[in-house]
């Protein structure tokens, strides 16, 4: 299960790079079509059996926060979607903080 969810997540960086450097899209355009392509196989069933073949690491990269916000939008509303997310989030801006603490830009 490690060597598969190692080989997924290692896939979707794979694709992401290749797209990066073969297209005129930013890595912000790339995460955006990530987040949207994690929701669409969350809509259509295929996202969850994803996670049930590769385990875990199917949830740690950037389509497992699109298919979360849908679930979480379909289980509790479009106004309470963020619910579902908002512990990754925050724990992502605290990290960041942290980083930023301790290593130095070099210039």
């Amino acid at each position: 299960m490690i060597i598969k969810s190692f080989l997924f997540t290692g896939a979707v960086c794979l694709i992401a790079q290749i797209i990066k450097d073969n297209t005129r899209l930013t890595s912000g355009h790339i995460t955006s079509l990530f987040v949207s392509i994690g929701a669409l196989l969350g809509f259509f069933g295929l996202y969850d059996k994803i996670i049930d073949c590769v385990g875990g690491g199917a949830r740690v990269v950037i389509t497992s926060f699109g298919n979360t916000l849908y679930t979480t939008a379909l289980e509790e509303g479009i106004l309470n979607m963020l619910s579902g997310v908002s512990l990754g989030i925050t724990t992502a801006i605290i990290m960041a903080f942290i980083i930023t603490l301790v290593f130095r830009v070099k210039d």
